[in-house]
């Protein structure tokens, strides 16, 4: 994820995508904003808003899809951003990304009507005559451009710095210090003092020696 980014190939099977998710490339095409889409409502920072999604066109002709990132709601209708509508070719720097799931309560799209409630990267590539390569770009690391690009409706792309929760080390401390705990009851209960029965019984074997 912090290595340098390197360019697309214009083939992936999604066994590339799959090994490289998360890996920092570029690309270079023409955004097809015709076959634009809006995922939501999704919220940042509680206001509410899109998530842009659009296909790229690359050199060859072929289209994969670019998540863009976030605009507000206001700004869903292309002609209130035209800042965001560029035709001209860009060079896109972003993480490549795998289908997402989708939540077990989310609606299902329907691409017909233009309704997009998740990211559903089989049928929105279907829908778009594209491969089904995701792309999530990546926002500048300028406060500055963000708030520019944020109030020129320009998508609001994911951090430079992706923090990927890796739990295994966490598992791992909470397994051994149970194991730990567990251990310890075990050891106490066998050090500890005899019940009453034994007692009785130690006392009777006293007794006897004693007669």
């Amino acid at each position: 994820m912090h290595r340098r980014p390197i360019a697309l190939p214009l083939k992936l099977t999604t066994d590339d995508v799959n090994r490289n998710e998360y890996r920092r490339v570029l690309v270079y095409g023409v955004f097809d904003h015709d076959n634009e889409m809006l995922i939501g409502p999704r919220s940042y920072e509680a206001e509410p808003g899109f998530i842009v999604v659009t296909p790229l066109v690359r050199e060859d002709g072929s289209k994969i899809l670019v998540n863009r990132g976030w605009i507000k709601r206001e700004l869903k209708d292309p002609k209130t951003r035209p800042e965001s509508q560029t035709t001209d070719p860009v060079t896109v720097v972003a993480f490549v990304r795998k289908a997402p799931t989708k939540g077990s309560f989310t609606p299902n799209s329907d691409a017909d009507k233009g309704d997009w409630y998740s990211l559903d990267l089989e049928l929105m590539a279907k829908h778009t005559n594209s491969q089904q390569v995701l792309l999530e770009t990546i926002e500048p690391d300028s406060v500055a451009t963000t708030i520019y690009n944020i109030k020129k409706g320009i998508p609001l792309g994911v951090p430079q710095q992706v923090d990927i929760r890796n739990n295994h080390l966490q598992y791992l401390i909470t397994w051994f210090s149970l194991a730990a705990i567990t251990g310890g009851m075990l050891i106490y209960r066998l050090r500890r003092p005899r019940g009453a029965a034994s007692t009785i019984k130690r006392l009777r074997s006293q007794s006897g020696r004693l007669l």
